[in-house]
């Protein structure tokens, strides 16, 4: 299983080389693209988990001098900048599972943060549908889920109840999660960066992380010696994957409806047009036998995803089984996003998060978030509460 997301190297020396980078040390001043820089933890990835955590960790540690290191030009370029925008409640999750736990404290979290900030968002709620008789059972269990999870005014609604809340909609049952809302992502991790960069910390944009290695001296300006000698340094290197998802009538902050998604294999890492292609990327995921298992497992209903993404009108009547009224006129080709999903050699996706450390000089100081798919923005302040709890305990801060 690949890490797919985040790094933290605690009280780490930091030598960074980086071309045309932006951003300031601690100390306020630009950041040269010849520059060195030392800091005592580096967060490796500014999307808005990494964000989050590294806004959370100078909160804590005011006396500590955090960087973020980023190898786009701007914030929350990838998957943060690329999603539904929807803040989940918590439903789904297995219960005792970390997604369950975090989704429904960091939803509270988010719309706790949007308020503090002025960010706008909606909290329109949500009807999951049972369109025919034989999904009702399967209704119920995801209610006894929620309620599991304690997931916030659950409630299982009639088919009349349905046309009140939606008059287009057709159900035989609904569980309503009224605490489901809508937000920009990428508002708010832009958000956190201003929290981090308001509190001392240094952002290094256009600074891919090549690799890492002990330094064998002491950087002249430390005051303690070769405690954490750890050296970054850039170039260029790659990051996600996919997973399978139901149909969804998503409304967006801009007033549109997001239909769909199709859930097909991404045969470019950050690609987000439909023809969007890598050698390498395709190569690399075709060479791993997990994926291949997942295909044979699930195979039909991949060419099916497929087919639904190439051609709208079989879409379409996919939507038709909630609001028959949709037609092909109504809709448009909308955008895509790429969602990092782990996927083990046994063709299985990772369901839950993941994160753990390494071993040796370097694996020692560092901890991975390995796996944080959806709802990992919805969770991104508690994930980051509990990452910094882990670099507490492990680094000893």
């Amino acid at each position: 299983m690949a890490p797919l997301l985040l790094l933290l190297p605690v009280r780490a020396w930091r030598c960074c080389r980086r071309r045309g980078a932006t951003g300031a040390g601690p100390s306020g001043r630009p950041l040269s693209s010849s520059s060195k820089s030392t800091f005592d933890v580096a967060v490796i990835g500014a999307g808005i988990v990494g964000l989050a955590s590294a806004r959370e960790l100078i909160l804590r540690h005011p006396s500590l001098t955090f960087g973020v290191l980023e190898k786009e030009k701007e914030l929350a370029l990838h998957q943060s900048g690329h999603n539904s925008g929807v803040i989940h409640s918590g439903i789904y999750y297995t219960p005792g599972s970390l997604k369950a736990k975090l989704c429904v404290e960091g939803a509270a979290l988010c719309y706790e943060y949007c308020d503090q900030k002025g960010i706008p968002y909606k909290q329109c709620g949500k009807l999951i549908v049972a369109a025919e008789q034989e999904d009702i059972p399967r209704l119920k269990a995801l209610y006894a889920r929620g309620l599991q999870n304690r997931v916030r005014g659950l409630q299982l609604i009639t088919s009349k109840e349905i046309q009140a809340k939606e008059p287009y909609c057709r159900g035989l049952m609904a569980l309503d999660s009224p605490y489901t809302g809508i937000v920009d992502y990428k508002q708010i991790a832009q958000a956190y960066a201003a929290d981090f960069q308001a509190a001392g910390g240094a952002i290094l944009t256009d600074f891919e992380v090549h690799d890492m290695k002990v330094a064998k001296e002491s950087p002249a300006e430390s005051q303690e010696g070769i405690k954490y000698p750890v050296v970054v340094r850039n170039s260029k290197v790659p990051d996600p994957r996919f997973p399978f998802l139901g149909i969804h009538f998503t409304p967006r902050m801009d007033g549109s409806v997001w239909l769909g998604p199709n859930a097909v294999l991404a045969f470019k890492r950050e690609g987000y047009r439909f023809y969007d292609f890598s050698l390498r990327d395709f190569m690399d995921a075709a060479a791993y036998s997990g994926l291949w298992k997942l295909v044979g497992r699930n195979f039909s209903y991949g060419i099916g995803e497929m087919y639904r993404a190439c051609f709208l009108s079989a879409q379409v009547k996919q939507l038709q089984k909630f609001i028959p009224e949709v037609t092909i006129n109504d809709i448009l080709r909308g955008p895509a996003g790429v969602r990092a999903q782990a996927l083990d050699s046994d063709g299985n996706l990772i369901d839950d998060f993941v994160f753990d450390g390494g071993t040796g000089d370097i694996g020692g100081r560092i901890l991975h978030v390995r796996n944080a798919p959806s709802p990992a923005a919805t969770s991104s302040l508690a994930i980051a509460k509990m990452i910094a709890d882990e670099v507490e305990r492990r680094f000893e801060l």
